[in-house]
């Protein structure tokens, strides 16, 4: 395991025993609420394995496997610190177990996502997703303004992959569903969902996130892309393709960004294609990327096709890219 990523690990663990240390010392009448069923002694045993945890740190056992002297997979970490046994030698009980808990989360994240896809007057949306992984951080949604007269779509890569960046994903969610309507300005939600996501990105650094916010009426498009990949616009009157680029960093990456958001007028025939890194840094067994160069190419040659038609062209010209750079070798 890097310097770095163990820093982290000291990090949350150090922040975690010492805001149950200060909870401890504190003279609440509210702890009995708080415990609920548990009591102070479930609190000390946490507060001394995690102090167990970074003394492995520090003498450079932490994360070690017990049966073989291997690492741990650091994904696992996160999720349970206290974890000291790697996978390869876990029992067939456990592999078991562990592979209904994955198939139980794949599931509960496929219905995290949009049921449906918004109708427009006038605009086309379409939706393709291939998760890399059973479980893992991309996301897109769906949401209304208050007002009826505005359309919000996000669409988010947490940085990682695997349950970690999963349950940041629902976390991300749960607070887009309640926010969004409630900000008009896309760059004061990206503001928000920073100040709520940045203490808890220790472990997974970040989350970029492109906001939408499409007034029906007036068909103009405001954006506020946070650190992630820029969209392609392809602006129909030039016959060009122009990239949505960052106008803020990532959220969890600094207390204190400064977002702003941008502002399309969509004309008949323009298109706005949103994507992850999964589309355009996926690579061949040569180790080349689809990039976005192949993207823009497909797009300008496919342009006039219905979006449904568009994203399986893509995705399927994709895998031919793939498919053809195996061949190469």
């Amino acid at each position: 395991m890097d310097n770095i990523t163990l820093d982290r690990f000291r990090h949350a663990l150090t922040k975690h025993r010492d805001t149950l240390l200060e909870w401890i010392n504190t003279d609440s009448p509210h702890k009995d609420v708080h415990l609920g069923s548990a009591n102070l002694k479930d609190v000390f045993q946490v507060i001394s394995e995690l102090k167990d945890a970074l003394e492995r740190i520090d003498s450079g056992h932490f994360g070690q496997c017990t049966e073989c002297n291997g690492k741990v997979e650091a994904e696992r970490l996160a999720l349970d610190f206290t974890t000291c046994v790697c996978l390869d030698h876990y029992s067939k009980d456990q592999i078991h177990a562990l592979e209904n808990d994955l198939e139980l989360a794949a599931k509960v994240q496929r219905q995290l996502l949009p049921g449906y896809i918004p109708s427009l007057p006038g605009i086309q949306i379409a939706v393709h997703a291939e998760p890399a992984r059973i479980v893992g951080g991309d996301y897109y949604d769906f949401f209304q303004y208050n007002s009826g007269s505005a359309q919000g779509i996000a669409l988010a890569d947490v940085m990682g992959k695997g349950l970690p960046a999963s349950i940041l994903m629902s976390n991300l969610q749960a607070s887009l569903r309640i926010l969004g309507p409630e900000h008009d300005e896309l760059h004061a939600l990206a503001a928000r969902l920073n100040e709520l996501f940045r203490y808890n990105l220790t472990l997974i650094r970040f989350i970029a996130i492109f906001l939408v916010k499409i007034d029906i009426d007036s068909r103009i498009l405001h954006y506020c892309n946070a650190g992630h990949n820029p969209p392609l616009w392809w602006h129909a009157a030039s016959r060009s393709i122009r990239w949505l680029q960052p106008t803020g960093p990532a959220i969890g990456l600094t207390h204190d960004p400064e977002y702003t958001s941008k502002t399309i007028r969509l004309a008949s025939g323009d298109l706005i294609l949103l994507y992850t890194d999964g589309l355009t840094e996926a690579q061949n067994p040569n180790g080349e990327e689809f990039g976005e160069q192949r993207l823009a190419s497909y797009i300008k040659d496919h342009v006039g096709e219905y979006s449904d038609d568009l994203l399986k062209g893509v995705f399927a010209k994709q895998q031919q890219a793939l498919l053809v750079g195996s061949r190469m070798m």
